[in-house]
């Protein structure tokens, strides 16, 4: 029992400093916009879910909205989200940084609350 509580505590503690590590000062790395995925005119697969009509296709990725773009970039890890500015951040890169750290800090809760 005692070797179990100091692997949870740990643990906790790992996780609370993984969590209380707030960004620092590295720029953050960018990445190339991501290429085209299908063909205009490609039957777009798992959307062929209505009775008697056809399966939607794609078209040109002019005609999409702009946004439809950002889908495809992966999206930004905790590593970088800590190396950036909170100044220089997005509201989006804020809400993602608190979302993670509030995951890590859940999971460290309930290792505790396990043990």
């Amino acid at each position: 029992e005692m070797a179990t509580s100091n692997a949870v505590s740990l643990v906790r503690r790992r996780l609370l400093a993984a969590a209380s590590a707030g960004p620092s000062h590295r720029p953050l790395h960018t990445t190339a916009p991501a290429p085209l995925a299908m063909k205009p005119g490609t039957a777009i697969p798992g959307l062929n879910f209505m009775k008697n009509k056809d399966a939607p296709v794609s078209v040109a990725r002019a005609e999409y909205p702009e946004w439809v773009s950002d889908l495809a970039e992966p999206m930004v890890t905790l590593a970088e989200l800590r190396r950036m500015k909170w100044e220089d951040s997005t509201d989006r890169d804020k809400m993602r940084y608190l979302k993670l750290t509030r995951r890590i800090r859940i999971k460290a809760h309930n290792v505790e609350a396990g043990a």
